[in-house]
């Protein structure tokens, strides 16, 4: 069932595709609207939040709640419930590529000696975007170990994804994915691609993928705009 606070969302949604609320429109006062639609304040400052999160609504003390959107903003959404789920962003949206380069372990914190044989790593630059939106969401950047380098002559201008390179080239499946994912400020290289200023909170995703045979296939640093993207986990215990 849907939660009640989505479903507010949606007849929210709704009344402002119908035209009878409009952008530029103030809500009621919390209290009046929540007693005109059924339901608690609570539930009502729940949707009120996330349609600010999505871009339609603006919250302001002493102002009120003004619509300044007639749709949510295009935002991915990554859901995890297993690896197939986790893996999703590298396989519906493309990557630009920008750049490819040999680089040291010395170039990643994120990076280990003996993780590469070499000690150099191969680094792919690039920036991920959704349909019709000419302003990446995402700056990546992602290392390959020498075992896996020889990819670079095979790279296209645009790619799914770096492992499903390394699983074509190299026949060597994912087995695994561990990633962690922090708040930060943005970093001056990633603000002008994604259309932040620096220094604004950004989320950053670092994933180690494994192949199924246990050797690390890559490493990827990726800095998102939290306006246009979601990290959701739904996982069942068995």
């Amino acid at each position: 069932m849907t939660a009640l606070y989505r479903q507010v969302c949606d007849d929210i949604l709704a009344r402002i595709g119908a035209g009878s609320l409009k952008v530029g429109d103030k809500l009621p006062p919390e209290a009046d609207y929540a007693a005109e639609l059924g339901v608690s304040r609570s539930t009502l400052r729940l949707a009120f939040g996330e349609l600010e999160r999505v871009g339609v609504l603006r919250r302001r003390k002493r102002v009120g709640t003004e619509i300044i959107a007639d749709k949510p903003r295009p935002q991915f959404s990554m859901n995890t419930a297993g690896l197939t789920e986790l893996l999703s962003l590298g396989r519906d949206t493309e990557m630009t590529i920008t750049g490819t380069r040999m680089v040291p372990t010395s170039a990643s914190p994120h990076l280990d000696d003996d993780r590469s044989e070499t000690g150099h790593w191969l680094e792919i630059s690039g920036t991920r975007s959704m349909a019709d939106e000419a302003r990446p969401f995402n700056s990546t950047r992602i290392y390959v170990p020498a075992r896996y380098a020889g990819i670079e002559p095979v790279l296209r201008p645009t790619e799914f994804s770096v492992f499903e390179v390394i699983e074509r080239t190299f026949g060597v499946p994912v087995g695994r994915v561990s990633q962690s994912a922090t708040a930060i400020a943005c970093p001056p290289e990633d603000a002008a691609t994604i259309g932040l200023a620096p220094g604004a909170p950004v989320l950053r995703i670092v994933a180690e993928l494994f192949g199924q045979d246990g050797s690390l296939m890559e490493v990827s640093v990726a800095t998102f705009d939290p306006g246009r993207f979601q990290l959701r986990t739904d996982l069942t215990v068995d």
